[in-house]
């Protein structure tokens, strides 16, 4: 027990140091790109690489977060024959779900002559090989974190990726080669084929020995519809980030885009502790699914205050200095701080309110927090198409900021019916006799 808590502490240590490492890594790639390729350029990256994004967690459909579900389970028991089938399987699933995601969503750019799409469908063809190595790497990351290699589940994509991309960035600049858009996506497509080559060559001595254990189909029922829901909370997710600037190209121009991308990336750093508190959070809670209400309502006491506390600071940097940082990138970007506050404020409540999907989600109640999710997508996207005309960036972050506290006090609500954890700041306290 005492040597499980000491691994479990390390890893949270490591996962420290490399998140933080990679914010620094994401915020100076993202301003070398905004400051040599320029704001409009920057801006069709951007919205070139939501689309990327978006795609990708199609042609995932939900097995990254099935295999993190189902195989801290299957280690536990020793089922090792169970845990090389379901590697081969969603692999294989994902290969063939990206070549058809693909090719639908080519043909229907070239073929639909679709607004905001068409005009870029040069670029969306550069990018598509960035579909298939974005998925394979969502997957096979998570595979490695699911069987307990949390370090190295995140060198690829949080030190390797955004690293090389500062690299050849540095190399183009330095030699003098514009960067205009396509340079941008031809760039970011050779640092992913770069980051799948090395993680094919990172994870098989992992998962050897799993491959080439006879093997054993899995028995769990249910499994298509719960990797439907994972495929729809991922992909609810992901839109929940990227639907305004998916609708600001309705509203706003070009260079919007690329300064509502940066104030979104400054406010992950609220995020932050959200985030790695996540490498350990999710095979813990699934490995403690049979674990009284009382030691659920521990575990998520430790993990909220912990987020909250570490995510306090983080939040006053960005209100007192967010202005001053954004100025780096030029001064349009300056001057949308307030968006930046709203953003960081709208960040700061997943700490407050605890890790209620990650609960919901590893203790098979996964359907309550894609329904919330849903209710988020839909508020949201109401709320843009209503703020973006009236307030353009800011009535973007504002509509975030309104939903988000929606949406978490719903999955709070949730969360509790179901399982009996809620955030401690939330809990009444009891009343002292005099």
């Amino acid at each position: 027990m005492i040597r499980r808590a000491y691994t479990k502490w390390k890893d949270l240590f490591h996962s420290f140091i490399i998140q933080g490492i990679s914010i620094a890594l994401v915020f100076a790639g993202n301003l070398l790109l905004a400051r040599y390729a320029g704001t409009n350029s920057y801006g069709i990256y951007v919205h070139v690489f939501n689309w990327v994004s978006l795609l990708a967690v199609v042609a995932t459909g939900g097995r990254d977060d099935l295999v993190l579900a189902e195989l801290p389970r299957y280690q536990a028991d020793g089922r090792w024959g169970q845990i090389g089938y379901l590697i081969k399987r969603t692999n294989r699933h994902v290969l063939i779900g990206s070549m058809i995601t693909i090719l639908l969503f080519l043909s229907l750019v070239w073929l639909l002559h679709l607004p905001s799409l068409y005009e870029y469908r040069t670029a969306f063809g550069w990018a598509a090989i960035a579909i298939y190595c974005t998925a394979f790497l969502t997957l096979n990351q998570l595979i490695l974190q699911a069987l307990d290699h949390v370090r190295l589940s995140q060198v690829v994509e949080k030190l390797v990726k955004p690293g090389l991309l500062i690299f050849f960035i540095w190399i183009a600049a330095f030699s003098g080669h514009g960067l205009g858009a396509q340079q941008l996506i031809l760039l970011a497509d050779l640092v992913l084929v770069l980051c799948f080559l090395l993680l094919v060559w990172l994870i098989y001595p992992k998962v050897r020995d799993f491959l080439q254990t006879p093997p054993e189909a899995v028995a769990g029922k249910g499994h298509t519809t719960r990797t439907f829901i994972f495929f729809s909370i991922t992909l609810l997710t992901l839109l929940v980030t990227k639907v305004t600037m998916l609708i600001l190209p309705w509203f706003a121009m070009q260079k919007d885009i690329g300064i509502f991308n940066i104030c979104y990336r400054m406010s992950d750093l609220i995020i932050y502790p959200f985030f790695l508190m996540h490498t350990v959070l999710p095979q813990l809670f699934a490995k403690h699914s049979d674990t009284d209400r009382a030691g659920k309502q521990s575990m998520y006491d430790s993990a909220t205050r912990m987020m909250t506390w570490l995510s306090l600071p983080l939040l006053a940097v960005n209100i007192l200095a967010g202005r001053y940082f954004l100025g780096w990138f030029g001064r349009d970007f300056a001057a949308d701080h307030l968006s930046l506050v709203l953003l960081s404020i709208s960040q700061f409540f997943y700490a407050f309110f605890g890790p209620a999907s990650t609960m919901l989600m590893m203790q098979g109640y996964e359907k309550y927090s894609a329904f919330c999710l849903l209710g988020y997508v839909v508020l949201l996207t109401l709320a843009n198409i209503w703020l973006i005309p009236l307030m353009g960036i800011t009535g973007g972050a504002l509509a975030t900021l309104i939903c988000c506290f929606i949406y978490n006090v719903t999955l709070s609500i949730s969360a509790y019916r179901r399982i009996g954890v809620i955030s401690p700041w939330l809990k009444r306290r009891p009343i002292r006799s005099s």
